[in-house]
């Protein structure tokens, strides 16, 4: 086991390529954010990466939005659609990613419960919102653990290099 010391710091244009190394490295190209998507979100959206001290190395990220309500078509979280620039009770988790050197050792966990509890100290944020795909059995996992609770599913909405498609499950958690 490797102790790491990871720090969460604000996404910033210059990580770019870090942070389209690890999109690249935990995602299947049909359902990757493009470049400008990210761009798009700095500054304006809660967004963050996962940093590790020891190397510099941008080990993951979170990238997240608000929401004007909960979604109720696969169309609102579609990939690459536009974020809203108003700040509302409802933060969309768009994206959660830690490099496979990372993994299994209990960091992403670790960094998910860190991140939620970044979004849960936003000012006005109630809700929290995020989709997942429904072969994606561990984020699941991790997810209800941390209190997210399905609310809805979204038939066919994720893409698999075979040309099928996968559900998308959208969960919730209400912040207290």
């Amino acid at each position: 086991t490797v102790l790491m010391k990871i720090k969460i710091a604000p996404a910033e244009p210059l990580y770019i390529d870090s942070i389209m190394h690890v999109e690249k490295s935990c995602f299947i190209p049909e359902i990757q954010e493009e470049r400008e998507v990210f761009l798009s979100r700095m500054g304006k959206n809660p967004f963050y990466v996962f940093m590790d001290e020891t190397s510099g190395k941008v080990a993951g990220y979170i990238s997240a939005e608000y929401l004007e309500k909960i979604p109720e078509s696969a169309s609102e979280v579609a990939l690459n659609h536009k974020p809203s620039l108003k700040k509302t009770s409802i933060i969309y988790i768009s994206s959660f990613a830690l490099l496979p050197e990372y993994r299994g050792e209990g960091l992403g966990k670790e960094m998910w419960n860190c991140s939620c509890a970044l979004f849960s100290k936003l000012p006005g944020v109630k809700t929290l919102v995020l989709l997942v795909n429904e072969e994606w059995k561990g984020a699941a996992h991790i997810y209800e653990s941390s209190g997210f609770e399905t609310v809805r599913v979204f038939e066919d909405f994720f893409p698999k290099t075979d040309g099928t498609r996968s559900k998308g499950i959208l969960m919730c958690k209400e912040l207290f």
